[in-house]
């Protein structure tokens, strides 16, 4: 593959002597300048001005304003804009020109993001989905992934998290595609890159390629979808132009369990102890005992403690600040930026904070050549404490309200529960540090009139380091002596080098003859990454100030390392067609050949086609003036999933122990897997129909596709004997299979007294199923891979309802463990032949392991966006909901089971099962009845939902009174994020994978004033 990377740079560097061979061959031209206007007369900045056939123009400045140099005459200009429709001018010598844009409702000569090039709505085969960079930007979220969160159909967003620098969400396309999971392939500026550190201000917009017939053209990468980033660029004939922008932001859990207090939580630990041992004679709690913690006439002996009360914040401060600056000479237009983000954490001693940098630079260096750069960076870091997050929350929810925080003398008091304040600040530290330097470079030559060849190539550099140190912590209850001590002082420092590189060569050619209009590309693309880590730590430090790895004992030190490099290499090429801007047709084909695989079977070939045919241009509906646009268009296509790791067709070896060999103390070395030199990626085939249209001018809008997506060649472990002595080797076995559909509604209308509104509805249906697992179906943890469910379903006992009493027990099947009246009852679900004729006909009388059953599901099946916007005058309103149903949620631990490890209770623990209580919604109270634990339908909920996801309202001041002080545009707006959810959860987030420790795994609200200008 190396070989091949300097061939890839030889021809970069020939393509460059190329071009620098004919730069004396551009042709005289002349300059032509101009402005665009709306039907009110008023100046529409932002338009794209384009040279028709090639990436040479510029974009109207705030007063609608362009200039174009080097306009040959015969020249056919292309003005574009986002809400208006395309015109198109032929230049014929004209020194200036005004041009009247009028608005296009429907949107369908918008030009959207595709593999390697751009594409007109309108001409689309395949699915593809879009965000404009105005319908994120005002959102106090700092992240690309949680932003797309219900904006399109079939693209589900689960965020897990609402930790500072933790707020980025996984996102899947029309269904998960393989067990052993994947993400979409992120595409920033045409390059490979990540979602996840990108400034909101700095995105353009965003395309989905949801369909193969889309994404096929990336190949092996593509096969659970693929996410186009395009960031800001400059303008050229344009002074500069500085921009500003800021969200002052205040985030606070979207949920808070309701814990019930020390005098209630004593009575009902009494209760739980009774039932336990039923033979005590006395609890542990007496009536004095709860009489002194209902008034509190001994708080550190009788405390009624709100652990999360104290600890957690009612609110954390977020700011994200931004500043950019465009424009652009003659030839060469310019675009730079610096964003700042900050975040803090509902604990104290937890941040985050990112610096991002940005800046792209275009040159038109004659009618022939065109160079550009495009260089970003971040450096952003996360602090915390020794103790995580998630390991303090775990004590908060966990601390009971009868354990005191501090002794009668105001030291931490210990009770056999880790009492954070001890903890908070005084632990230690963890920081981990991130920086990155991403650079695409471009040249781009225009050999003849629509062809034109381009080099690319990109490098992306990141350097990543972590840092840790553990203080000493000790402390007492003075009252009865317990202690607590954390332990050794021990420190770990790592470091994370990563370097990846892309080097592509396309040759596009785009011609019109008559009403024949063609356009073809050919690629070579060239992937390397390279990765290496190294960390070392050492424990038993003699204090808690000196923090650096030689002070510590250098008997406990140890250190590891390890490291790995891929490498791709494709070859690809679309062919489009299209004949009078109504029948429609697009081949696409990559071959791909990748390191991860042997040699004999690393390339694979991934074709797609779609096609479609725009009924509103035919002549027999030349008269149907209510009907905007109908398009039909269908598509085939397979893409691949390299859904394994980098050297898994090759033996490798680990070290096994230590052995005596003569006199001498050897390491043993055994091969650790046994190795597939077969082993190729899984194809993803998909084939998708849809009728999409518009009619009376905007008015109404909708689109509706259908899809199926089939996995073939899933990697799978099948059953290996025993005898063989190394784990399972992977293979290309098992098959899953993805049907549904997405339907988009628009509604948008606009009067003459200014005010306009739009209302979009996104809908997406898709069913997972197994097909085909090869024998390696069976559970784990609670949930179970199983031919003919969904991926990942959850797995137990069907809950039947609470034992009443002894004979309700005796005459049921038999369950393990103690059971008692109130306990949880599972349905006997295995069926055995008790007369002989071959027929199961009754029930075995045995509750086990073979009674369990697929229970729920854990990946929604309906996904739902309703998004509406309306203006009037200087005002701005929008509103954002977002929905999942048909997935179920998972309670346990702390979340679900009274006093689990010593826990506290919840409020729903009131309504436990009693002699006297038999229509509760929680079984008896106990401290030890694991029975009750084992995943079953109980503790299963209905996860669906509706969220109010954002709800925006801004202003912007009058021009008037903003040009005094030299501001052209100022707008200022209030935004809410996660602000109501309508579930039938008890309290935690419906998002969250699993209900465990709760909330925290979730979202977080946010409340945030912005600003915007322009100077």
């Amino acid at each position: 593959m190396k070989k091949n990377y300097e061939v890839l740079k030889r021809m970069l560097l020939i393509i460059v002597l190329i071009i620098t061979s004919y730069l004396n061959v551009a042709a005289q031209a002349n300059s032509l300048s101009g402005v665009v206007k709306d039907e009110a007369d008023l100046p529409l900045p932002g338009v794209s001005v384009v040279i028709q056939g090639t990436t040479t123009g510029t974009v109207t400045n705030v007063d609608g304003e362009f200039t174009l140099t080097n306009v040959e005459n015969g020249t056919t200009l292309l003005f574009s804009c986002v809400g208006m429709k395309t015109e198109e001018v032929v230049y014929n010598g004209e020194s200036t020109v005004a041009i009247t844009m009028v608005i296009d409702a429907i949107g369908i000569d918008e030009v959207v993001a595709i593999g390697y090039g751009v594409k007109k709505k309108s001409n689309l085969t395949g699915s593809v989905a879009t965000v404009n960079a105005s319908q994120i930007n005002t959102r106090p979220t700092q992240s690309i992934s949680s932003a797309l969160s219900g904006t399109m159909s079939g693209v589900s967003v689960r965020q897990t998290s609402g930790a500072p620098g933790s707020q980025t969400g996984s996102v899947v396309i029309r269904g998960k595609n393989s067990i052993n999971g994947g993400s979409p392939l992120v595409i920033v500026d045409g390059v490979p890159g990540s979602m996840d550190n990108i400034d909101l201000e700095d995105v353009e917009n965003i395309s989905v390629l949801k369909d193969a017939a889309s994404a096929a053209i990336y190949g092996v990468s593509a096969a659970n979808g693929v996410i186009l980033i395009t960031t800001k660029k400059g303008t050229v004939n344009q002074g500069p132009s500085v921009s500003y922008s800021n969200n002052l932001t205040w985030s606070s859990p979207t949920y808070t369990p309701t814990y019930l207090e020390s005098a209630e939580y004593a009575e009902l630990y009494n209760e739980a102890y009774m039932n336990d041992n039923p033979s005590a004679t006395a609890a542990p709690y007496t009536d004095e005992d709860i009489q002194k913690f209902r008034d509190g006439s001994s708080p550190y002996t009788h405390p009624n403690t709100d652990w999360i009360g104290e600890f957690m914040k009612k609110s954390a401060f977020e700011q994200h600040h931004h500043m950019g600056i465009t424009g652009g000479t003659e030839k060469t237009s310019y675009s730079a930026s610096v964003g700042f983000l900050d975040q803090g954490g509902l604990i104290d001693n937890m941040d985050y904070s990112r610096f991002n940098m940005r800046t792209n630079i275009q040159s038109q260096i004659n009618d022939r050549l065109s160079l550009g750069m495009n260089i970003s960076a971040y450096k952003s870091e996360n602090n915390s404490g020794w103790n995580s997050f998630g390991t303090i929350m775990g004590w908060l929810i966990r601390n009971p309200p009868t354990s005191a925080i501090y002794n009668a003398d105001g030291t931490y008091s210990y009770d056999g529960y880790k009492n954070p304040a001890a903890y908070i600040g005084n632990d230690g530290f963890r920081e981990s540090k991130q920086n990155e330097l991403f650079a695409i470079f471009n040249a781009e030559y225009k050999i003849i009139d629509g062809l034109t060849v381009k080099g690319v190539y990109s490098h992306r550099a990141s350097f990543n380091q972590s840092k840790g140190f553990k203080k000493h912590v000790t402390y007492s209850n003075t009252e009865t002596g317990m202690t607590d001590d954390s332990g050794l002082r021990e420190m770990y420092e790592t470091r994370t080098e990563t370097e990846r590189a892309t080097g592509q060569v396309l040759v596009n050619y785009n011609k019109s003859f008559d009403k024949h209009n063609i356009g073809a590309l050919a690629g070579y693309e060239q992937y390397e990454t390279e990765y290496n880590y190294l960390n070392a730590t050492r424990k038993n430090y003699s204090n808690d100030e000196l923090y650096e790895l030689n002070a510590g004992d250098a008997e406990t030190q140890k250190n590891d390392g390890t490291g790995n490099d891929f490498a791709r290499q494709s070859y690809f090429g679309r062919v489009q067609y299209d004949y009078s801007g109504k029948y429609l047709l697009e081949a696409n084909l990559r071959y791909d050949g990748t390191s991860r695989f042997s040699e004999d079977h690393r390339w694979g070939l991934f074709p797609a086609l779609s096609a479609g045919w725009r009924v509103s241009e035919e002549s027999f509906l030349a008269d149907a003036s209510w009907l905007d646009n109908l398009k039909l268009r269908g598509g085939w296509g397979s893409t691949g999933n390299s859904e394994t790791g980098l050297y898994e067709t090759v033996p490798t070896y680990k070290y096994n122990g230590q052995y005596i060999i003569g006199n001498s103390l050897v390491t043993g070395v055994n091969e650790g897997r046994y190795a597939n030199s077969v082993l190729t990626w899984a194809t993803v085939k998909s084939v998708e129909g849809a009728v999409e249209g518009s009619i009376y001018n905007g008015l109404f809008g909708w689109e509706l596709a259908v899809f199926k997506k089939t996995t073939t060649d899933m990697i799978l472990q099948l059953p290996v004997p025993s005898i063989l002595g190394m784990s399972a080797p992977n293979q290309n076995a098992g098959e899953l299979q993805n049907t549904g559909f997405d339907l988009s509604l628009t509604h948008r209308n606009s009067f003459s007294n200014g005010f306009k509104y739009d209302v979009a509805v996104n809908y997406g249906y898709v069913k997972n199923e197994l097909t085909d697992l090869q024998g390696t179906e069976g559970p784990y943890s609670k949930y179970i891979m199983e031919e003919g469910s969904p991926w990942e379903s959850f797995y137990g006992y069907e809950f039947e309802g609470f034992f009443v009493d002894q004979a309700d027990i005796d005459s049921h099947a038999s369950q393990n463990g103690n059971i008692a009246p109130g306990d949880l009852k599972f349905k006997d679900q295995l069926t055995v032949d008790t007369d002989g004729d071959g027929t199961p006909d009754a029930t075995d009388g045995v509750i086990n392991g073979d009674d369990r059953v697929v229970i729920g599901q854990n990946f929604p099946t309906h996904t739902l966006g309703i998004i509406g916007n309306a203006s009037y005058k200087n005002f701005e309103f929008s509103i954002f909901f977002q929905g999942a149903f048909d997935v179920d949620v998972y309670y346990e631990n702390e979340a679900a089971y009274s006093f689990f490890n010593g826990a506290k209770v919840l409020e729903r623990h009131l309504d436990r099962w009693t002699p006297e209580n038999l229509d509760a919604s929680y079984p008896r109270l106990t401290q030890s009845q694991q029975h009750n634990y084992a995943t079953n339908s109980f503790w299963l909920e209905d996860g669906s939902y509706l969220r109010l996801k954002n709800i925006n309202l801004g202003y912007n001041i009058p021009k008037a009174l903003t040009s005094k002080i030299g501001i052209d545009r100022l707008k200022v707006f209030f935004s809410g994020e996660n602000l109501v959810t309508f579930s039938g959860l008890d309290n935690f987030d419906p998002e969250a994978p699993s209900i465990n420790r709760g909330w925290y795994y979730g979202n977080v609200k946010k409340v945030s004033f912005g600003v915007k200008a322009n100077f």
